[in-house]
């Protein structure tokens, strides 16, 4: 479902968006980590995921975000957890913070399987732990298991 930008804004400036976000994970226990092109978090490495549609499925969506940000269309996922995040930057520059609720999961991945990023991203990178970032948001990221 499409919302036209200025709607969409208001929508963003009045509640909080339901996000999905995944952990992508390779058999060396090393995280694919995209770099966003975009606000929030524009030139950072992250994970990939989005705002969840109307009456999509988390698991769906996440699934939708694997197949969209980096070309994969299968792989084994698993949730994990959630977080809240605030942003006060936004590619739609809303008058407020950005109040964004993500249903965090893990997905495993060969590390030879061909990544094609989308105009989302500037680059993607393997990596052998995640950035600082990450325990400020998540910080119970170490804590669970991720098997």
């Amino acid at each position: 479902m499409i919302i036209k930008k200025n709607l969409y804004k208001k929508i963003m400036e009045s509640i909080p968006i339901v996000c999905i976000d995944v952990i992508i994970m390779n058999e060396k226990n090393e995280y694919l980590l995209v770099k966003r092109k975009n606000n929030p978090l524009k030139n950072k490495f992250w994970m990939v995921g989005g705002r969840l549609y109307k009456n999509e499925m988390l698991i769906d969506g996440i699934k939708r975000k694997i197949s969209e940000e980096i070309g994969v269309k299968k792989c084994p996922i698993k949730y994990v957890g959630f977080f809240e995040e605030f942003f006060n930057k936004t590619e739609q520059n809303i008058n407020s913070n950005f109040h964004a609720i993500s249903f965090v999961y893990k997905a495993l991945i060969n590390s030879k399987t061909k990544i094609k990023i989308d105009n989302q991203s500037t680059e993607y990178k393997w990596f052998k732990k995640l950035p600082p970032l990450f325990k400020k948001v998540i910080p119970w990221y170490k804590k669970r298991a991720f098997n």
